[in-house]
């Protein structure tokens, strides 16, 4: 009994991370959901236009991650400062993360503009290569206003606000889902436009997203003082370099992990079209099952930034451990729903019957690695909150580019082991990722210790 009372925390934990994670998992899972009523509405058109959305947006997701990594430096920055009440500071952090960002979501349009005529180069099937065109240059110019949007949104996460940005999402999907349906099946007088119907939905909303969360800053007076304290002088290259030497390894590990996934999109379009096609069904829900253990990592990652920032590191480890017991609770439901609900799930995402039985069994190898799943997000938004982000990335080139990709072409197209066997190797490198992360925070942990008894 008293082990069972020293393995769990005070009740006080788990509320202040699951109360911050709660609007940051509605948030994620609000912008997934649209994602889905995306797939499932281009889902009606067929496999190939199935698929054409799935190559899209595995190739442009990767680019975008760079970005999202940047403005993810935001967040444990300011809420460090946060905790020692360094406001001035914080806008400033804001203001050359802004433009930071700005210029950085330019480049990434620039590069995907670059590669646009190369699609057709990576061994996908042509009529999917021809569907996708359209929708491939739509989704890279959203970077843009989704960069902006982001910048907005990790600074109130660092403060320890995560509502407003889900209000907005949540609020924003509805009219994303109402476009969606109006442009692609040609609805109200609207020409049918198809796949190129669900990418101009997106970037109609995808631009509302930043014009919305400027008002509500600009007009709310406990945060309109990081807006008023923008000034020239401000804009320091030294700030920026603060902001980069944290957010480019972040990127990084972002980007290593999106490519090996993008990857693993390509060697299912070796297979075929179908299975493409089953694979972003799975993908899709995966994703948002990733989400909500991503939104638990990210509360804690506030958590322990504030005390990060207080020199606490007791509470450091209790936040830490609150933010481990709930992904495991969560995680290990969704495994098991994976598992034995798979099929109905691909049935609404697909009338063709290839396809679904391609995801059921792909549902199955993914509810296997929930938990690892979860765990090494946790473990890295631990390591985030105490600005521990070099080695992270090291670790991520181990993790998916030595062990995820050549496990997953081995187990496919060597050993000659099917479809389902390629997405089981990636889990390999999430189990690799998830223990060297690990044992990365139990030694910062560690050190930081030593260092407070010195």
């Amino acid at each position: 009994m008293q082990k069972t009372k020293e393995m769990f925390l005070s009740k006080s934990y788990y509320k202040s991370n699951f109360n911050l994670a709660l609007p940051i998992i509605l948030s994620s899972v609000g912008q997934s959901f649209t994602q889905m009523i995306d797939t499932i509405m281009v889902g009606q058109l067929g496999a190939t236009s199935l698929a054409a959305v799935a190559f899209a947006g595995s190739v442009s997701m990767n680019a975008l991650v760079f970005g999202m990594g940047i403005a993810m430096a935001l967040t444990p920055l300011a809420g460090q400062s946060f905790a020692r009440g360094e406001h001035r500071k914080i806008s400033m952090l804001f203001q050359n993360s802004l433009a930071l960002n700005s210029i950085i979501a330019l480049i990434i349009i620039s590069l995907l503009f670059l590669i646009f005529p190369l699609l057709g180069h990576f061994g996908q099937p042509q009529d999917v290569i021809d569907e996708c065109r359209p929708y491939y240059l739509i989704i890279s110019i959203s970077f843009l206003p989704s960069l902006i949007f982001l910048t907005f949104k990790q600074l109130l996460e660092g403060l320890g606000n995560t509502k407003n940005a889900m209000i907005i999402t949540i609020s924003v999907n509805i009219i994303n889902i109402i476009l969606n349906y109006i442009l692609i099946y040609g609805k109200f007088g609207s020409p049918a436009l198809g796949v190129t119907g669900a990418g101009i939905a997106t970037l109609i909303a995808k631009t509302i997203m930043p014009i919305a969360f400027f008002i509500f800053i600009y007009f709310n007076k406990r945060y309109r003082k990081y807006l008023l304290f923008f000034s020239w002088n401000k804009m320091t290259f030294h700030t920026q370099k603060i902001i980069l030497r944290l957010g480019m390894p972040i990127s990084g590990q972002m980007f290593l992990e999106f490519a090996s996934l993008l990857f693993i999109t390509l060697m299912m379009g070796w297979v075929g079209k179908t299975t493409l096609a089953g694979y972003h069904i799975v993908i899709t829900i995966v994703g948002t099952t990733f989400l909500i253990a991503s939104g638990l990592s990210s509360a804690t990652t506030v958590l322990i930034s504030h005390e990060f920032g207080r020199n606490n590191i007791g509470e450091i480890k209790k936040y830490f451990k609150s933010g481990y017991h709930l992904t495991l609770f969560t995680m290990t439901i969704f495994g098991l729903l994976l598992i034995f609900l798979g099929k109905p799930i691909a049935s609404i995402f697909s009338p063709d019957q290839e396809v679904v039985e391609i995801a059921t069994i792909f549902f199955i190898v993914a509810g296997f690695f929930q938990l690892i799943d979860g765990s090494q997000v946790l473990f890295l938004g631990a390591l985030r909150g105490i600005n521990d982000v070099a080695k992270p990335m090291k670790y991520a080139f181990i993790s998916y580019t030595l062990i995820a990709i050549p496990f997953a072409y081995i187990c496919g197209f060597v050993l000659n082991l099917g479809s389902w066997s390629i997405f089981a190797g990636f889990s390999a490198g999430l189990l690799t990722a998830a223990i060297l992360y690990y044992n990365r925070f139990r030694l910062k942990i560690k050190e930081l210790s030593q260092g407070q008894t010195n």
